[in-house]
């Protein structure tokens, strides 16, 4: 089994005695997600190996330049045919009749600058009827050899560094462009679980005051039964604190079936389904008022540092200049110098004929120029070039459209968490006062001087008025949350970005360690690195 997919095993053997009856809760840090989100999300994994596969062809493109090439040839040629008059007096014989066998070994290196050199050994076995014929004496068959250099190198077409590595830089940009997509990924998947995870939050806190809600409720009506028997009640009363009790039992049920939906959108982040599960997730950690630091130009500043979808932008930019330059580079003639340097050999067996070009007393050369050139003017690659122009352009434009659409972004962001802030903190300041509002019309409850319809109307007020506190208070984290994604600081806030890492541990990186002391060591199942177990407890319901 692997190591992540055993990231629940602890909480679910702390939990398995425990009867149907009662429901496992995992007890859930906003850590924990986060891991869980970077480990199990199928969605991350998937850019994540979208991203390994680009890598993976930049690697091979740029181990592909400096590869050498082993060439491997054997022909066999068969030749017959009248002599003509020249070949006649030069050969001196009426027809000629060959059979040769042609060996040939080479090694070929691309360069650098777009040439490619060659050193090669090639042996010719001919066995031919001119000895026959003549009637000479000696072997049949004679053996010629040559070793030597070949060297070809592009002048004006495909010559130079920049032309060479196109390949490799054009992969290269693909391959960071993968990464920015992943990033972009796990940076959506989180803060997409980080929400889900306030959610959880607050519609626990709504099943914390409906419960207290049916706690009042249920405490006004035994008071008004205790006091119609005494006498000292009437019915209208007890139907009222009854009425009050059973709405609010109502409102408890729709809040814990809130309470299970969030726990079951949470685990989809986590790739856990409803039938697999068997668990509920309760959130543990409390949400922050605490506002930003950073003015709109600085965080501006940043996001143009580390958006993904910036950086992905600059990468698509700078290939498009690459397709540009190449295609620039294509409309020029295609002019090839090639020079060859050897030494040939001849003996009466192969070995006879290497040992004489060994000798080195029979030098071969040749130096020449082709060129190449289209009638027609290249319209084909003039078009080409004409349109990965256009790209470039177009890529600019898109780039300067990114930057505009950021900037109105996080300034809509800012103003959101702001907002957001101060409706948190006028929210919590009138469930303050209705908390007050209660704790007065339950002493006059007591005292005789209300009545049991004013403390349930007044414990609404106060239920409602949590509620909204505890609504307005997440939508501010929300809202946070946001921004930081407008931003592209998500990751980098929290200490999950890849893009700090070295190329060979973004290839096998998975969750950074957690902090130590996150959770508790003991009852811990052995985990790998960045894997920690799930805390459980039973709690009936």
């Amino acid at each position: 089994m692997k190591i992540m997919h055993i990231l629940f095993a602890g909480a679910f053997a702390l939990a398995s005695f425990y009867t149907h009856a009662e429901t496992r809760i995992l007890e859930l840090t906003l850590e924990d997600c986060r891991q869980l989100v970077i480990q199990r999300n199928l969605e991350v994994q998937a850019s994540k190996l979208g991203w390994k596969a680009s890598d993976a062809l930049y690697r091979g493109e740029r181990q592909a330049l400096w590869e050498p090439t082993l060439v491997l040839s054997a022909d066999r040629e068969s030749n017959e045919r009248e002599n003509n008059s020249e070949q006649f007096v030069s050969q001196g014989v009426e027809d000629f009749s060959e059979r040769n066998d042609i060996y040939r070994i080479a090694i070929e290196q691309p360069l650098i600058t777009g040439g490619q050199v060659q050193l090669g050994y090639t042996l010719r076995d001919l066995n031919n009827n001119l000895r026959e014929q003549r009637e000479l004496e000696g072997p049949e068959r004679d053996y010629e050899a040559f070793l030597g250099l070949v060297f070809t190198q592009p002048l004006l077409k495909n010559a130079g560094p920049s032309v060479t590595t196109s390949m490799i830089r054009m992969a290269r940009e693909e391959s960071e462009v993968a990464f920015q997509e992943w990033r972009r990924q796990i940076m959506q998947s989180l803060g997409s679980a980080e929400a889900a995870y306030w959610d959880l939050k607050i519609a626990q806190r709504r099943v914390e005051y409906r419960e207290a809600s049916v706690e009042v409720a249920e405490k006004i009506l035994e008071d008004n039964r205790a006091r119609l028997d005494a006498g000292r009640g009437g019915e209208a009363e007890v139907q009222q604190a009854e009425a009050g009790l059973a709405l609010r039992e109502t409102q408890l049920l729709e809040a814990r079936q809130n309470l299970d939906e969030a726990s079951s959108r949470l685990k989809t982040f986590f790739a856990e389904t409803i039938r697999e599960g068997g668990f509920a997730l309760r959130a543990v950690d409390e949400p922050d008022l605490t506002e930003v630091a950073e003015s709109e130009p600085e965080i501006f500043e940043t996001a143009m540092q580390v958006h993904p979808d910036m950086l992905l932008r600059k990468h698509r930019v700078e290939q498009e200049r690459i397709r540009m330059n190449y295609a620039k580079n294509q409309t020029l003639p295609d002019v090839n110098l090639q020079a060859t340097y050897g030494f040939n050999g001849l003996g009466e067996s192969s070995s006879e004929a290497f040992d004489r070009v060994e000798e080195g007393d029979f030098v071969s050369w040749s130096v020449g120029v082709q060129v190449r050139v289209p009638l027609g003017g290249g319209r084909r690659v003039r078009s080409e070039y004409e349109s990965a122009k256009f790209r470039a352009e177009q890529g600019e434009l898109m780039m300067q459209s990114s930057e505009v659409a950021l900037s109105n972004a996080l300034s809509t962001s800012l103003r959101r968490v702001s907002n957001h802030h101060a409706q948190a903190s006028n929210y919590r300041r009138v469930a303050e006062l209705n908390q007050t509002l209660l704790d007065t019309e339950l002493a006059r409850l007591e005292a005789g001087q209300s009545d049991s319809r004013k403390v349930l109307d007044t414990e609404e007020r106060l239920t409602e008025a949590l509620e909204s506190a505890a609504s307005s208070l997440v939508r501010f984290v929300v809202a946070k949350i946001e921004l930081e994604l407008s931003a592209g600081v998500l990751l980098t806030n929290r200490d999950l970005d890849p893009m700090t890492r070295t190329l060979p541990e973004r290839i096998g990186a998975e969750a950074p360690e957690p902090a130590a002391g996150t959770l508790p060591d003991e009852a811990a199942p052995d985990t790998g690195p960045g894997e920690r177990p799930m805390q459980s407890r039973p709690v009936s319901r």
